[in-house]
């Protein structure tokens, strides 16, 4: 789902809130997640999915076409699918058809690719999505990276409002260049975030040793940026890589969860009793992958990884705050406590600014595929309906929201169960540090909000 907005902030800050849902899974089934550290959640999380039911690839009974042709379901049309790279509709027609076929987006080359009994990767269908066949041995099992202009372009269909159109970079097409382990495939915006998605659960549902219920031996599955690291296992191994896990994280932020996907993920966990956990939670993702632990996934970075800061204020890279501000930092946003509109004890919590006014606010989506757009000394990274939490002024370079007698972050944003907001912080600057507009903006952050 591709995102953005041109709006003035004051006029954004006028709106209301307005969201989709996103699902959170069956009552009960998290209740054993901790998600106190990357550490605890990895372990709590991997003995919640581990163990699932194999499906088998091809058989007379149900196989993976069965569950696939559910689960890749035209939402338009349940006489068709949808397909995942070339975004095109086919009557489904089951295996051995001349349009569509299986895809690994963990290519089996890479750890499991002898289909056995014992195999249970192979059969994931978590990981496996219908996909028109031409496109299917175009991507080959090239990793995922970012491409470029001059690479080969992948055209997609209108369907279901989303793709179509050619010629510019990125646009709504796949890219490529190369092939095998060397190669590019970057998928376009309206599935990157599906496949990015899926690789995160096999990185944590596959962590080597044995199925607990059947005793078969299982690969552990490794996401890396490293690039030389993946490569052809020739025969099932048991260790094996697959990436680049930055860039998947970027696809992660760029295209959220939705319907499509959340259909994939319950038609899945029907047949094989396990869900993929970052659908149903995606904030978990950023604790696993990058560190970040608290409620909300942070995004849109003054670091150069988005948008450019508008007068050479970049912060360091690496450093997942706003554009450099005039103390010679930038501000971050970050949030503690529980996302969950029962329940909320969400915290918003802001730091690196000056004594000056801040305000907090709430928007329905991120701005320009989360990479923010130049605004005022900084970047907005808010965008859609927003909602205008309050002012805070700041002490000893930050404030929170909210304080005491305050309504909490989801009361005041008006925030449904199941919906996913965004949060910034816009805030005065010196008015001789950069353009003429003295005010500046944090990074970005994502909330899913629990029911």
């Amino acid at each position: 789902m591709r995102i953005s907005s041109t709006a003035a902030l004051w006029t954004l800050i006028a709106g209301s809130a307005v969201g989709t849902a996103w699902a959170q899974g069956p009552a009960g089934y998290y209740n054993t997640v901790n998600t106190s550290s990357t550490t605890t959640l990895r372990s709590s999380l991997h003995a919640v999915i581990d163990d699932h039911t194999k499906i088998p690839y091809t058989a007379t009974a149900t196989d993976t076409w069965n569950v696939l042709e559910l689960a890749c379901q035209d939402p338009s049309n349940s006489n068709r699918i949808l397909d995942v790279y070339s975004n095109s509709v086919f009557a489904k027609a089951g295996g051995g058809n001349a349009n569509y076929d299986r895809e690994h987006t963990w290519p089996n080359s890479y750890g499991f690719p002898q289909d056995d009994a014992d195999n249970y990767p192979y059969t994931d269908c978590h990981m496996l999505w219908l996909c028109r066949i031409e496109y299917n041995s175009a991507r080959g099992n090239m990793p995922y990276r970012t491409c470029s202009a001059s690479c080969q372009e992948y055209t997609t269909s209108l369907n279901n409002s989303q793709g179509g159109g050619s010629g510019a970079y990125i646009g709504n097409s796949n890219w490529a260049s190369g092939a095998g382990s060397t190669g590019t495939w970057e998928t376009w915006i309206g599935r990157r975030g599906d496949v990015a998605r899926a690789m995160f659960y096999a990185d944590l549902r596959y962590e080597g040793g044995s199925h607990g219920g059947t005793g078969s031996a299982e690969p552990d599955l490794r996401l890396t940026d490293n690039a030389a690291l993946i490569a052809t296992t020739g025969g099932n191994a048991s260790v094996a890589y697959m990436g680049l896990l930055s860039v998947l994280l970027e696809w992660h932020i760029q295209d959220p969860v939705d319907a499509f996907e959340r259909n994939h993920n319950d038609v899945v966990y029907q047949y094989q009793g396990n869900r993929n956990p970052f659908v149903d939670h995606p904030e978990w993702a950023l604790c696993l992958y990058a560190g970040e632990c608290g409620a909300g996934t942070p995004y849109c970075f003054g670091d150069g990884t988005g948008a450019t800061c508008p007068c050479s204020n970049s912060v360091a890279a690496g450093v997942r705050t706003g554009c450099r501000n005039s103390l010679g930092v930038g501000a971050s946003l970050r949030a503690t406590g529980v996302a969950q509109v029962t329940a909320d004890s969400v915290t918003l919590v802001g730091t690196g600014m000056p004594n000056s006014a801040a305000l907090y606010f709430q928007g329905s989506a991120v701005d320009a595929l989360g990479d923010g757009v130049v605004f005022g000394d900084g970047l907005r990274c808010v965008a859609g309906s927003v909602v205008r939490l309050g002012t805070k002024f700041n002490t000893a370079g930050g404030s929170q929201w909210p304080a005491a007698g305050d309504p909490s972050v989801s009361v005041r944003g008006v925030v449904p169960a199941g919906a996913t907001r965004n949060y910034q912080i816009w805030y005065r600057n010196s008015g001789v540090f950069c353009t003429a507009s003295t005010f500046i903006l944090s990074n970005g952050l994502s909330v899913t909000w629990a029911p």
